[in-house]
């Protein structure tokens, strides 16, 4: 990895980390540097590599694929054996196991008079392992017992010390984690809209990954800005799209705001409460008096998000907070996506009102941490908690003001650009496509000594002093595709130029799971104008003649002021004489 950091684009270096990740069981990662080595040297080299690292990964189908491919033309003798190895084993594993004998069995009818004993004691072995699948055990022991002298092979030393003096200790915002998060956490505070659903619709992986967390022990609880729906109704919302919540573990922005309120007001004290049956039912519960109009002379006015508030429901706040009550709002989400876009959140309708009487809600939800602690509070105050969410501005920024760690995943309102380039306080400890994440573990972004960043298999990511970005040789471009490793690189990497007050020039990319690989759009290359570029050069002669003229100008007066001081000196000798 030191070396492909330095020499990315030499075949035989990205070979080499081929080789090694075979060896060490870093398939996919080996996979990667299979598909670098044929872009650089145009070879199938490595095609024995890269079908056994496909079984390896349990797609038995696609190794056979790729053989099938093969040209065997190509490849040299002790290649063409190991292709077949891999080949038998394939059909071995589909439990095609005569199919895989006849493979071998052609390989060896074919072998040259003369072959190396070392290829025909390999396909030999292979054949004594087909033999025995099938059964045929004396025949396996017979063919192992005339098997020709093995080779030692050479002893591969622990080049750990060597491998880690390429990096140093500087960490990053975003953390790693050895095992799964499932097996980290005790409770998972999940956003809703943008996490577990899109408006009316179901996010993709979110429900069985819900269940799945569950089952490995990790307690779900919702966290939700929308103030409009009871407890009992956003778990029915959840149950109907294949999330079996319990309505105990929903903690709403009406809910959060309410026990605000209850610390500020008087006992059954009059509330005016604009909003839907969530914020209506949570002030109710609480023991207040919930009351209509600015008229009735409310303490309190309450603001939430529901479909149908309209200018006279917000008139009657402006009303009731002029007049001196006291103003609340659930939250202050300016937006509220929705399956057609982005449509008005409670904080811009509470502008309006603000707009009218001069003066700022109380406000609860996010991206305040005391709806974290809430929610965390309704399993144990002593659990390991981790968030879950889509939005920066909400649902980030208020698990680190609550000192969570938060996850955020790429199924709602921010994408990988803005997380790249958010604030620092807004910054996720992990990061994932969807809620499959919870289910894997999450590599230490780590950073080498000559700036760049890696990540698992990531290749080395840098920015430049001109804030642009590299992944490995390749500048990152819009509509380009990154790997999650590569994605949790180039944070590490954009958010430490960042932090150091430099500019990061980041364009709009597309993140895909690790077995995907990148997928790097190059930039185009500048047109030549023949005609342009002989009128450049001729201006660039002109120049440079005229340059040369004013040199010389500025040497014959250099001449005349040596010159006038030499007289000057004499002169001066004589007044001195």
């Amino acid at each position: 990895m030191a070396a492909v950091a330095r020499a990315g684009r030499v075949d035989v270096v990205r070979e080499a980390a081929a080789l090694t990740a075979y060896q060490v069981g870093k398939y996919e990662e080996a996979l990667r540097e299979v598909r670098a080595v044929r872009r650089l040297s145009g070879t199938d080299s490595l095609r024995a590599v890269e079908a056994d690292c496909e079984r390896a990964a349990g797609r038995p189908l696609k190794a056979i694929e790729i053989i099938e491919q093969t040209d065997f033309s190509t490849l040299d003798l002790a290649e063409q054996v190991e292709v077949i190895i891999v080949g038998s084993a394939a059909r071995a594993d589909l439990g095609e196991n005569a199919a895989a004998l006849v493979m071998v069995d052609d390989a060896l009818a074919q072998l040259p008079k003369g072959t190396d004993e070392y290829l025909t004691g390999r396909l030999l072995s292979v054949k004594a392992d087909r033999l025995r699948e099938l059964g045929r055990e004396e025949e396996a022991a017979e063919i192992e017992a005339n098997l020709p002298e093995e080779i030692e092979e050479s002893v591969i030393f622990d080049l750990e010390e060597i491998v880690e003096s390429d990096f140093d200790n500087l960490r990053s915002d975003l953390r790693g984690c050895s095992v799964t998060l499932t097996s980290a956490y005790d409770v998972a505070l999940y956003d809703l809209d943008g996490v577990c659903y899109r408006g009316t619709d179901p996010i993709e992986y979110a429900a069985e990954s819900i269940e799945k967390a569950r089952e490995a022990g990790l307690v779900d609880v919702y966290v939700t800005n929308n103030a409009s729906r009871t407890p009992k109704q956003v778990a029915k919302k959840l149950k109907g799209l294949g999330i079996n919540a319990d309505p105990g573990h929903v903690m709403t922005a009406a809910l959060d705001i309410v026990g605000i309120m209850e610390g500020d007001l008087e006992p059954g004290a009059k509330v005016l409460v604009v909003g839907g049956d969530g914020l209506k039912e949570a002030v109710s519960e609480a023991g207040f008096e919930v009351v209509k109009t600015a008229a009735e002379e409310p303490a309190a006015a309450v603001q939430g998000w529901a479909s149908d508030v309209d200018w006279a429901q917000l008139s009657e706040v402006a009303y009731a907070v002029n007049n001196g009550a006291r103003y609340y709002a659930s939250n202050l989400d300016a937006s509220l996506p929705t399956e057609v876009g982005f449509a008005l959140g409670n904080g811009a309708l509470a502008a309006a009102v603000i707009e009218c009487t001069g003066r700022r809600p109380f406000a609860g939800g996010k991206p305040f941490p005391g709806i974290y602690r809430k929610a965390a509070a309704l399993v144990s105050e002593d659990a390991k908690v981790l968030s879950v969410g889509d939005r920066l501005e909400t649902d980030i920024q208020g698990a680190r003001s609550a000192r969570i760690p938060a996850l955020h995943v790429l199924t709602g309102v921010h994408g990988p650009r803005d997380v790249v380039m958010c604030q620092s306080n807004q910054r996720p400890s992990f990061v994932g496509l969807d809620l499959r994440a919870l289910d894997a573990s999450h590599p230490q972004p780590r950073h080498h000594t000559d700036g760049a960043w890696s990540c698992g298999t990531s290749e080395p990511v840098h920015v430049d002093r001109w804030g642009n970005i590299f992944i490995g040789e390749e500048e990152l471009t819009t509509d380009s595709s990154l790997t999650l490793d590569h994605y949790r690189a180039l944070l590490a990497a954009a958010w430490e130029k960042l932090d150091a007050g430099h500019r990061v020039k980041c364009p709009q990319f597309q993140v895909v799971p690790n077995e995907e690989g990148n997928n790097i759009i190059p930039l185009p290359e500048p047109e030549f104008d023949e005609e342009a570029a002989d009128d450049e050069d001729q201006d660039l002669f002109e120049e440079n003649e005229a340059e040369s003229d004013l040199d010389e100008e500025l040497a014959d007066e250099a001449d005349l002021d040596d010159e006038l001081l030499d007289d000057e000196d004499d002169d001066n000798d004589e007044v001195d004489d």
